[in-house]
């Protein structure tokens, strides 16, 4: 079952005071790539990576998705801002 965008704002809109988090993992993890990742323990991988980037400190400026600090959360800017970062990246 895919979400759509259109769904997915609907959805968020339903909780203005807090963030989703549970429900965004789920509806990545399972939902979108749930359907293609069959293994169990692939699964369950998909479901512990996306703890690092569905949780509360990616509401904060630099929140670090890894040790090494190289990828992170980018402040809140232009659309241009975020090209310039992904372009950036190794």
């Amino acid at each position: 079952m895919r979400i759509s965008v259109k769904q997915l704002a609907i959805f968020l809109d339903e909780y203005p005071d807090k963030t989703p988090f549970e429900a965004l993992k789920y509806l990545t993890g399972e939902c979108n790539y749930g359907g293609r990742v069959t293994e169990g323990l692939d699964r369950r991988t998909l479901m512990v990576l996306l703890e690092d980037y569905y949780n509360e400190n990616i509401l904060e400026d630099g929140y670090k998705f890894s040790p090494s600090g190289i990828y992170y959360a980018p402040k809140h800017g232009e659309y241009d801002s975020y090209i310039e970062y992904a372009k950036s990246l190794p």
